[in-house]
């Protein structure tokens, strides 16, 4: 039997998939304008003032967008995994490995010294 058209689960998938795309490019603009700046060797022999350190409302919006777009990629894959299908066996390992990677992130963003 063939399926007339998307189902509204797939939609969201799609949906959710576009738009943290979407999050992820504005995450890299605030990233691009939040960042310290480079310090290159004619501004030093200059002595132009360099900012060292990150912009503050820059670095929390990334941090939150950073783990809004983890958090909807989790949930992508769960529902992705809960649709079911036999051509998604290895959905698991691949959840697993996200939540790993999110975990080594975590603990890198707190134990990082200053």
């Amino acid at each position: 039997m063939v399926q007339q058209g998307i189902d509204w689960l797939g939609k969201l998938l799609v949906t959710m998939t576009l738009g943290g795309w979407g999050l992820y490019v504005l995450l890299l603009l605030v990233f691009h304008y939040g960042r310290p700046e480079q310090q290159f060797g004619y501004l030093r022999y200059q002595d132009i003032a360099v900012r060292t350190e990150w912009l503050m409302p820059h670095s929390v919006w990334f941090h939150m967008g950073t783990f809004g777009v983890l958090g909807l990629a989790v949930t992508a894959f769960t529902l992705v995994h809960l649709r079911g299908g036999r051509h998604q066996q290895f959905l698991k390992i691949y959840l697993l490995l996200l939540v790993a990677a999110a975990l080594f992130t975590l603990l890198l963003f707190y134990f990082n010294p200053q």
